[in-house]
């Protein structure tokens, strides 16, 4: 692994021991917590539903704060300039909407829930419990897909290791192993409790990397970049090629509504919370980390702008020379040359717990469905905890063994952002309509439910390679989706007509 300087390398191993060393001694707290807990399934997927407000907030932010989440950001904003930065205002409009409102989150953590597609078999039947999971677990672990690759080569980069296929490769599983053996054996708790100090740590490192950055490229500077290279799509969404007005409305509800209120990994935080009263103001207030998760990386690769065609213009080849991921890699390449080789060591560790912290969450949250809402279900072993414990452990194993193998073959065209929006859509263009639905609408019935699920499909058609197959490379994944949305709304509305609804349980239908 040439390339590292030696102030990187002993301030990155010095950072790295003291993080897994960190991570132990949480993990070993967490264990002895959970002792004589092993046969409560609330414990395990849950983490006892006893999350106060404080701690809530911290793991919901963790966990929509990942490697991910900063690496497709900074590409943005490196490709758009400061309207990028419009994605993070939908996602705090969004999610403020959603802790005033309460949207969702309140009555699906009143149902008393330890899954989403539990839900949906107390409200629409277990059949559509079943097929709602494998919707939503297909969309999920799809939507990992690009998470393991993204993260290596932006360490990769960042610390200037020439990028061999071995040394991604041995950096991918590194990255899993860790947090597939604490997610597995802790359950959600384990999740929890190390979402909150990668938080903090993740926190610490964006913050001081930008302040460090201005040092070298003053605002006013990157100001005339954006200007020079941008235009007024530098600083102008609406009249930016790339997004426009379809585009912006997208955003506040992808990178808003859904990434709070109807995403699963987001929306199983609320069924954790001790107090319901607290659900609503968790969301309120973390709408602002939800803008600083876009702003803050998108700001890193504004920077890059001016770096690149100023102080880092000798680095300029670097760019150029990975094809297609140059965008990706610019933000990486400016910290990696422009800050101090001990400041890249400890930045190189926070992108690491930034990475662990969404790694954990997502394992756990498409394993526990599987588990709880196929497996379970399917074999009459729902309540079945060492049943439930194995299944979930293997399902954890078996994500991330595709992580990596999907990571490494996917090549679809579209930026990172965009694959995340399109594959994620898979579920929510169909989530959002049965637990708005299921919430709200009484009529709602099981044959629009499953309707709603299979029109939301057509989602599938934003996807690049699928985009091309069909060809309708002319229109923006955007549109598609709106549209998935609508046949879905369709589905369910009409199936619902049609069918008388079935009797349901007090309780359930109680949206307040």
């Amino acid at each position: 692994m040439s390339g590292i300087g030696s102030a990187t390398l002993v301030s990155m191993t010095l950072c790295l021991g003291l993080y897994v060393l960190a991570i132990y001694v949480i993990h070993h707290r967490v264990r002895g917590e959970q002792a004589g807990r092993e046969h409560d399934l609330a414990e395990f997927f849950v983490s006892g539903r006893d999350l106060d407000l404080k701690t809530a907030i911290m793991t919901l932010g963790a966990t929509e704060i990942g490697l991910i989440t900063i690496a497709y950001n900074a590409q943005k904003g490196f490709n758009e300039g400061f309207s990028a930065f419009h994605i993070g205002v939908a996602g705090f409009i969004g999610c403020l909407v959603v802790g005033l409102t309460g949207f969702v989150v309140k009555p699906i953590r009143r149902s008393g829930v330890l899954t989403l597609p539990e839900y949906y078999g107390q409200r629409y039947g277990e059949d559509v419990r079943v097929l709602g999971a494998i919707v939503m677990a297909l969309g999920g672990i799809l939507n990992m897909g690009l998470f393991v690759k993204v993260a290596s080569l932006f360490i990769i980069t960042l610390l200037g290791v020439q990028a061999e296929p071995a040394v991604v490769i041995g950096l991918m599983v590194a990255l899993v192993a860790i947090a597939v053996v604490y997610t597995a054996t802790g359950g959600m708790r384990s999740v929890v409790a190390t979402d909150v100090f990668q938080f903090v740590l993740l926190s610490v490192g964006i913050i001081a990397a930008i302040v460090a950055l201005l040092a070298v490229v003053p605002l006013d500077t990157v100001v005339a970049a954006v200007a020079d290279k941008k235009g007024a799509g530098g600083f102008n969404p609406v009249v930016n090629e790339s997004f426009g007005i379809t585009y912006m409305l997208w955003m506040v509800l992808v990178a808003g509504v859904v990434s709070s209120a109807i995403w699963p990994t987001a929306l199983s935080r609320a069924l954790c919370i001790r107090e319901e009263r607290d659900v609503g103001r968790t969301y309120l207030i973390a709408s602002v980390i939800f803008m600083a998760r876009m702003v803050l990386p998108a700001f890193l690769g504004v920077v890059a702008i001016a770096y690149f065609a100023g102080a880092g213009a000798e680095h300029a080849g670097t760019l150029a020379a990975h094809g297609r991921d140059g965008d990706l890699i610019a933000t990486p390449v400016m910290l990696g040359h422009a800050l101090p080789g001990w400041f890249v060591g400890f930045l190189a560790v926070a992108m690491f717990a930034s990475f662990m912290s969404t790694q954990d969450s997502y394992l756990f949250c498409w394993s526990s469905i599987i588990a709880r809402d196929i497996l379970g279900p399917l074999t009459g072993r729902t309540n079945d905890v060492p049943f439930q414990r194995r299944a979930t452990q293997a399902g954890i194993f078996l994500i991330a063994l595709y992580e990596i193998y999907w990571g490494l073959i996917y090549q679809g065209g579209e930026d990172i952002w965009d694959y995340l929006a399109v594959s994620g859509s898979i579920y929510f263009c169909s989530g959002i309509v049965l637990l708005a639905g299921g919430a709200y609408w009484p009529r709602a019935t099981r044959r629009g439910a499953l309707a709603a699920l299979l029109l939301g499909f057509a989602a599938l058609a934003g996807l690049g390679p699928v985009k091309a197959a069909l060809g309708l490379g002319d229109v923006s994944a955007a549109t598609v989706g709106f549209a998935a949305i609508g046949l879905s709304i369709a589905g369910f509305v009409i199936g619902s007509l049609t069918e008388r609804p079935a009797s349901r349980e007090p309780g359930i239908s109680s949206a307040g």
